[in-house]
């Protein structure tokens, strides 16, 4: 795990470089522009940078951030129905069927883990997207966040509109188990944190025999 986390801030070190570096013209030619031809170019440079950042961020992670699966892999199927069985499990946890993806996040619409987070302050609700792709028997897992508002459990809860944030990294599979431990772990020791949703479910993705991919998008 340090091993890809030192090639992350490397990777990401030379990216700033490379801007770095395209910039070097634009400031050599400076004092030959005008004032009003100097602000446009600047500002066509930060366009340029700003919409390049993501997507090769996004290629970054998904080459980094890779992790095989162990065994011989299960059928599409059947670790589908795997992952969907944490609805018949009394954890904090519940996976939404959504087109071709598992969208896997907490119970909030429920009475008790509502109230609980509402006295824990909470205000954001994670999500796990996972894609899968069975030609290369991999499963492609994105963070994403939601402003949250639990004001009257759970009449009046209110969840905002879908972000993007910076994947969660801090993740180790098996550490926390696979997700036969919703079945287990008592309420009081959830502390709603996005990784004791991710790991899990990556361990069980592994186990099962599939790879996992980070994934921005």
């Amino acid at each position: 795990m340090l091993k890809r986390y030192f090639l992350t801030f490397s990777w990401l070190l030379l990216l700033l470089i490379v801007y770095s570096v395209s910039l070097l013209p634009l400031l050599a030619v400076k004092g030959q522009l005008d004032p009003p031809t100097c602000i446009m170019a600047f500002c066509i440079w930060l366009a340029l940078a700003t919409l390049s950042f993501l997507p090769v961020l996004g290629m970054l992670i998904k080459r980094v951030w890779f992790f095989r699966g162990t065994g011989e892999s299960v059928p599409l199927a059947q670790l589908q129905e795997h992952l969907l069985a944490i609805n018949a499990m009394p954890g904090p946890v519940q996976v939404i069927e959504k087109r071709k993806k598992l969208i896997l996040s907490w119970r909030y619409q429920e009475m008790q883990w509502c109230e609980l987070f509402s006295s824990l302050g909470i205000n954001r609700l994670y999500e796990l997207h996972c894609r899968f792709d069975p030609s290369t028997r991999t499963v492609l897992l994105a963070d994403r966040m939601r402003a949250a508002d639990f004001l009257i459990c759970p009449e009046r809860v209110k969840i905002g509109s879908l972000r993007i944030p910076l994947p969660f990294l801090r993740v180790r599979p098996g550490r926390l188990g696979t997700i036969e431990r919703y079945k287990t772990t008592a309420p009081h020791e959830y502390h709603f944190h996005p990784r004791e949703i991710k790991s899990p479910v990556m361990a069980t993705i592994l186990d099962s025999g599939w790879n996992v991919r980070f994934s921005l998008f």
